[in-house]
C-alpha cells in the first residue's frame, strides 16, 4: 500500500505541472540522457528487482523497499510513457561547484530515504542483535 501511496502521490503533483521544470530524460543529474530508450528498459528491470526483492525480503526491510518500489514505479511509469521524468522539486546544489540547480521528484525523495533506511536498518539493528 505504502508503494502504491508513494507512486499515486508522485504522479498526481506531476499531472497538475504543465510545463516542469526540468525534463529528465536518463537517470541522476541527466547522465546517459542521450539513450532515453535504454534508460526506460534498465528502469523498469530495476523496479522489477524491487518487486522480487520484495518477495524475498526480511520483514525489517519491506518498509525501505516499498518506498524504494513506490518510487521507482512512478518514475519508471514517467519514462515509459512520456519519455522523460518529470522533476519538479529544486535540490541543494552539493558538489556541484558550477552552481548547478539538481531537481527531483517525490519519487526520488522516497528512494532516497527508503535506500537510506534500509541501510541504516541493515547495518545498525544486526550490530544491536549480537
Amino acid at each position: 500500500m505504502l508503494a502504491g501511496a508513494v507512486a499515486l502521490t508522485d504522479s498526481a503533483v506531476k499531472s497538475f505541472i504543465k510545463e516542469p521544470p526540468v525534463k529528465n530524460y536518463g537517470f541522476t543529474g541527466n547522465k546517459f540522457d542521450k539513450y532515453p530508450k535504454a534508460v526506460a528498459y534498465v528502469s523498469a528491470v530495476l523496479t522489477g528487482a524491487v518487486v522480487v526483492a520484495m518477495a524475498y525480503a526480511p520483514e525489517k526491510l519491506k518498509l525501505p523497499l516499498a518506498l524504494i518500489l513506490g518510487g521507482a514505479l512512478s518514475n519508471s511509469a514517467d519514462r515509459l510513457v512520456r519519455g522523460y521524468v518529470v522533476d519538479y522539486i529544486p535540490m541543494a546544489s552539493i558538489g556541484s561547484s558550477k552552481g548547478k540547480k539538481y531537481y527531483g521528484n517525490i519519487s526520488d525523495l522516497a528512494i532516497f530515504i527508503g535506500a537510506g533506511l534500509g541501510t541504516a536498518k541493515y547495518l545498525f539493528e544486526d550490530k544491536a542483535a549480537k
